[in-house]
């Protein structure tokens, strides 16, 4: 995971899942991408065992925590969660690749490798809308152009492909794309070596929102609505959007399902799915979040608890 200083524990997702693991009584770890290296042909993590206090609060349990540091064996421990925020260091799945077979990790290593980023979504695009919205991944600025004009989109959005949080994200409207060429060419040429960006039809109601669906196993176990702020086309609650509750409707859960069996199969088991009026926008596998405004909007509800339950379970199956 990130490391833990950067932890934000009124809001912090993996201190929940960390919180319900330790009161059930596991044994748990952290250690950060830096802490891990190959010895003597085996993973190894240099660890900190979390020694914790008996609190129900979990700002409290996050301050009041101690550390045991040792270097551990990765195939000691049953399961790996995958924490650290994007883009995933390839390095890093390299070498965690090595033990695949030998450990449960959420989400598998080589899942990460296909899926954790924006590409993999657009993989969803049938041309149709059916289940992505329209989208163009490109470094060719004529191309990209060119995919707006033959599409005829109202509006549409640029976006990085290593973005998070809604990081990047611009909104243009047809009459108004003077400075694409110029936003284009910033994100595809600001490092010194050009890159993909994504262009993509700006689904109508998103000015409103988006549904954050939190999916184990393939199946979407709940949902917050999360709203812009105001003069922000931005939902994301990391830029300033607030959460309120959501049911899914027979279609949201219909397509989240479509979707999840495709993440099973790639070992995808823990997800964040962003819709926007009946279209997948965005997809989170690396480190999903959402659980603490869900549990927030949900009258307390503890969604971890359910998340390990799911877990835990396809954990019995890898065991097998």
């Amino acid at each position: 995971m990130y490391a833990w200083d950067k932890v934000e524990p009124s809001k912090d997702s993996t201190l929940r899942i960390i919180k319900e693991c330790v009161n059930r009584g596991f044994e748990v770890s952290y250690l950060t991408k830096h802490d891990i290296s190959i010895a003597k042909g085996k993973v190894v993590g240099k660890v900190k065992k979390l020694i914790s206090q008996e609190t129900t609060d979990a700002v409290e349990f996050y301050n009041t925590m101690q550390f045991e540091n040792s270097l551990r064996d990765f195939t000691e421990f049953d399961m790996v969660f995958m924490r650290a925020d994007p883009p995933v260091d390839t390095l890093l799945l390299n070498m965690l690749e090595l033990i695949e077979d030998k450990v449960f990790f959420v989400n598998k290593i080589s899942g990460l490798r296909k899926a954790n980023n924006k590409i993999y979504a657009a993989s969803f695009d049938d041309g149709k809308e059916t289940i992505v919205p329209q989208t163009l991944i490109s470094k060719d600025i004529d191309l990209i152009k060119s995919f707006v004009e033959e599409n005829k989109f109202d509006k549409f959005i640029i976006k990085p492909l290593d973005g998070m949080g809604g990081k990047g994200v611009v909104l243009f409207e047809s009459n108004n794309v003077g400075n694409l060429s110029v936003i284009c060419d910033f994100y595809i040429n600001h490092t010194g070596y050009p890159q993909p960006i994504i262009c993509q039809n700006y689904i109508e109601g998103a000015e409103k929102g988006d549904v954050r669906a939190i999916v184990v196993n393939g199946e979407p176990i709940g949902a917050i609505m999360r709203i812009p702020a105001e003069g922000d086309h931005r939902s994301n609650i990391s830029a300033g959007g607030s959460a309120i509750s959501h049911e899914l409707d027979v279609y949201e859960l219909e397509l989240c399902r479509k979707i999840g069996k495709q993440l099973i199969e790639d070992g995808i088991y823990f997800c964040g799915i962003d819709l926007i009026n009946y279209k997948m926008v965005e997809l989170n596998v690396v480190s999903p979040g959402g659980i603490v405004p869900h549990n927030t909007v949900n009258n307390n509800q503890e969604i971890q608890k359910q998340i390990v339950d799911m877990l835990l379970d396809k954990y019995k199956e890898f065991k097998k």
